[in-house]
């Protein structure tokens, strides 16, 4: 700290220069995780064979999370570094406690998708009974209830006894204190994806012990052995969300090991902790965006919607660069 007891943080991180630039970076970064995950809503709503498909009415729940994120990123990120208490009161009931909520519906809807997977790879017969659109979206909305309620109750309260200045950006693990933070990543976090892993080493198991693998009383009747075998597509679901969970992991687990580390405000924290949160901040972003690309590139269905959405667009505007220069030929064409 100074004389005057304003703490020094990283001269060059609260500088003006830093701060633009690192508003350009993670609000880019933003606007493309809004713009991937409108395309993945576009794609099922006009796309029949998307909306029949129960588990994709989580990926519908999936993508409006990760799109929230990335509209509150920009408001969240600009509060951070307000020194008006009433300022960042608001912004902690308004914008962090949805903010904060976004990530954790996330990781609630992607273990919903993973029961929904285990049902489908090792309860194939039982699986079209027990679940359908209907239940998919009461889950999906339980969900979203249930994060939401939570997190605006710990911001808000917490958000109110935070004492903010110029100099001291608050982040998540600055605003609540030490012991609700952890439990919060315990029961909140980790405990979700810990499920995720285990069901999905569950389903490749079963998957792994039914390749190949034809029973005697399957050999006298192929229809019962195929009606007890997950189908292609439920393999390629499931081979998709998989990997969805695995890069999540990827993106998270270095935030989750990095942050506790220091505390931001903490005038003991190494000048090289601020710029490396950055990268560690982007990494952790950057899971908002990579869902749709994972679809893409592992659903047939999903390519061709996202490529028949990218083909109308470039339709249109050759369309309206045409009549464009129909109309100013027509227009040449009166004057001569």
């Amino acid at each position: 700290m100074d004389g005057n007891g304003t703490m020094l943080v990283a001269p060059f991180y609260t500088s003006k220069t830093y701060r633009y630039g690192r508003y350009v970076v993670f609000f880019s970064e933003a606007a493309f995780i809004v713009v991937v995950n409108i395309m993945t809503l576009i794609a099922v709503k006009q796309t029949k064979k998307l909306r029949e498909i129960p588990a994709n009415t989580y990926i519908v729940s999936l993508a409006c999370a990760d799109g929230m994120i990335g509209v509150l990123l920009p408001p969240t990120t600009l509060t951070s570094f307000t020194s008006n208490q009433h300022v960042w009161l608001t912004s902690a009931c308004f914008f962090r406690g949805p903010y904060y909520s976004m990530f954790c519906i996330s990781l609630g809807t992607l273990l919903a998708i993973a029961v929904d997977r285990y049902m489908a790879v090792v309860h194939p017969l039982t699986y079209r009974m027990r679940m359908s659109i209907k239940i998919a979206r009461i889950v999906s909305i339980l969900i979203w209830t249930v994060q939401l309620t939570l997190w605006e109750t710990f911001t808000c309260y917490y958000g109110s006894r935070i004492s903010v200045g110029k100099s001291n950006p608050v982040a998540a693990h600055d605003m609540f204190p030490k012991k609700a933070y952890f439990i919060l990543i315990q029961i909140v976090i980790l405990l979700p994806v810990v499920g995720n892993v285990i069901l999905y080493i569950f389903i490749y198991i079963r998957l792994r012990t039914r390749k190949g693998v034809i029973s005697s009383s399957a050999r006298n009747n192929a229809e019962t052995a195929n009606d007890n075998q997950p189908s292609a597509k439920a393999k390629v679901f499931t081979k998709m969300m998989a990997l969805v969970l695995g890069y999540l992991v990827i993106a998270w687990l270095p935030y989750y090991i990095f942050v506790p580390m220091h505390k931001v405000n903490d005038p003991t924290t190494p000048t090289w902790f601020f710029y490396a949160f950055d990268i560690v901040a982007l990494l952790f972003y950057s899971n908002s965006f990579m869902n749709p690309l994972i679809y893409s590139w592992q659903n047939r269905d999903f390519r061709d919607a996202y490529g028949k959405i990218l083909k109308c667009r470039r339709s249109a505007t050759v369309a309206s660069g045409s009549t464009t220069n129909s109309h100013t030929r027509s227009t040449t064409k009166s004057s001569l």
